[in-house]
């Protein structure tokens, strides 16, 4: 399950979703995720059928993990992966922007000081840090596996001089010694959550490693994203379970995760798109549920459009 911002009316700013992962169709869209809406319809569902469920995969909002508990004693909580690197890279993100936000003050102060000096207005281009922090930080955000590493190297507009992909990260780690320790400790995680698909016990051990290590970081950063690691280590662990998935014509075996509601996410933000916005919630839930699901269901049949059920002999 995951939330999706409609922001139809004071009572359905998030909607939540919920999709079944094995056919990858969505059960239902609430029109919130408050639990005046969540709780009479979780328990209005039979309790064989809500005892029956196996995996409640979420992102790490505690609301949605105490669902288990509350509503589905069955089941185990799951962690999508992608909102756990998600975090991490978010706060390597707003370091490098702190960064940032400093060297442009540096550089407006320089400026200020020039242009009072010679008595006019002085525009100066940005400088190297800026430059790089704004064009090329993506070097250091990114899976670097995903990365391809040029070696031939190009006129550089800013440097005036040939680079190429090494030459850009170097510089980078030049600006501060922090953001290539920031990177190789990202890397650690990313590096795990690829490894171990089907075999939790063996992501467990290599987890509890990375939480040992990370809490020994002198970086506040990572001490922080050990202790998130510790709270959610269970639900994290259990996201390395590879069930049976259909989707694409075929059946294949598929880790936990949140990533087929991402795309259900998406088409929801489009139809209220196309739609030019939606007043009514039930009618907008009842659209995309029928849009959306491989046999939708069709609650009832109007005078005005009967359907007309021909013989044989018609034919």
């Amino acid at each position: 399950m995951d939330e999706v911002f409609l922001d139809m009316d004071e009572h359905c700013k998030y909607a939540l979703v919920i999709q079944d992962f094995h056919t990858g169709d969505p059960i239902d869209l609430l029109r919130s995720r408050r639990s005046n809406v969540t709780e009479p319809y979780f328990t209005s569902i039979p309790t064989e059928e809500r005892f029956a469920v196996k995996y409640l995969i979420s992102d790490m909002y505690n609301p949605y993990i105490s669902y288990v508990e509350k509503y589905f004693p069955n089941a185990v909580s799951v962690v999508d992966s992608f909102h756990v690197i998600q975090w991490i890279t978010r706060m390597i993100d707003n370091y490098i922007r702190q960064l940032l936000k400093k060297f442009r003050q540096r550089d407006r102060e320089y400026q200020e000081k020039l242009s009072l000096e010679q008595q006019v207005p002085v525009s100066l281009p940005p400088s190297d840090e800026v430059y790089l922090l704004q064009k090329y930080r993506w070097l250091i955000l990114c899976n670097q596996s995903n990365i391809r590493y040029h070696t031939d190297p190009h006129m550089d507009p800013h440097f005036h001089a040939l680079m190429n992909t090494y030459d850009y990260e170097d510089a980078l780690f030049r600006i501060d010694y922090k953001l290539k320790e920031f990177r190789d400790l990202k890397e650690l995680y990313l590096q795990f959550n690829a490894r171990n698909g089907g075999n939790p016990s063996q992501a467990q051990i290599e987890l509890e490693e990375l939480i040992e290590a990370y809490r020994k970081s002198r970086h506040e950063i990572f001490r922080e994203f050990a202790s998130l690691l510790e709270k959610y280590k269970s639900s994290i662990i259990n996201s390395f379970i590879m069930v049976e998935k259909i989707g694409n014509g075929r059946i294949y075996d598929s880790r936990l995760s949140n990533g087929p509601i991402e795309s259900i996410n998406r088409k929801i933000k489009d139809l209220k798109r196309l739609g030019r916005g939606f007043r009514n919630f039930e009618h907008f839930r009842n659209r995309f549920l029928y849009a959306t699901r491989s046999v939708p269901v069709l609650n009832g049949i109007t005078n005005y459009n009967p359907v007309l059920y021909l013989e044989e002999d018609d034919f």
